[in-house]
């Protein structure tokens, strides 16, 4: 089963177009995992950025309403673009929007 799901913050706005007759949000989002060194136990954040579309009337909500910073909860179903392309694409299925402070 291809199904995936990541909390995370637009690292930028998301950038729309239309592809026969649909409407298509391409979107970057960054992720966090907290990383502790075991010789001193500081503990780091280390980013993940994920390329994500959105479709349809999901990217028509995102444009509108999601702007750089803008946490989001999605599940997506991970794609490649070619065999020979090892690239991953998240194409999002569902999201939650929450407006919240983020750290670059």
């Amino acid at each position: 089963m291809n199904n995936c799901c990541f909390t995370g913050y637009l690292a930028e706005n998301p950038i729309t177009e239309v592809v026969n007759d649909v409407v298509v949000a391409e979107l970057i989002i960054v992720i966090y995992n907290y990383r502790k060194t075991k010789s001193t136990g500081e503990k780091s954040r280390v980013p993940t950025y994920l390329h994500c579309e959105a479709w349809h009337t999901g990217a028509e909500i995102l444009e509108r309403h999601a702007t750089k910073g803008t946490k989001i909860t999605f599940n997506a179903t991970a794609k490649n673009i070619s065999k020979e392309d090892d690239s991953i694409v998240f194409r999002i299925n569902e999201f939650d929007l929450c407006h919240s402070d983020f750290e670059d």
